[in-house]
């Protein structure tokens, strides 16, 4: 039996990978590049922090604030047992 040895087309190669796989850059990303895409990714301060009337502990606005919510969890939790 002969075997033959013929080169694939680059047709045919295309068709055995799917095209994601070919997507390769053609450069290599530099370290400048690399951490001017990301200079803009810090935190940012908070503007929305009042005091919390029940207790004067500092929070954020329309949200519940931790002491009191815990000292009202406590209380729940007692009542129901």
């Amino acid at each position: 039996p002969a075997f033959d040895w013929s080169i694939p087309s680059l047709q045919s190669l295309l068709d055995l990978f799917p095209p994601f796989l070919l997507a390769v850059p053609k450069k290599k990303t530099s370290h400048s590049r690399k951490a001017m895409r990301s200079a803009n990714k810090g935190l940012k301060d908070k503007h929305n922090i009042v005091n919390c009337p029940g207790c004067g502990a500092p929070k954020l606005s329309h949200h519940l604030c931790a002491n009191c919510y815990s000292y009202l969890n406590r209380t729940w939790k007692a009542k129901n047992k």
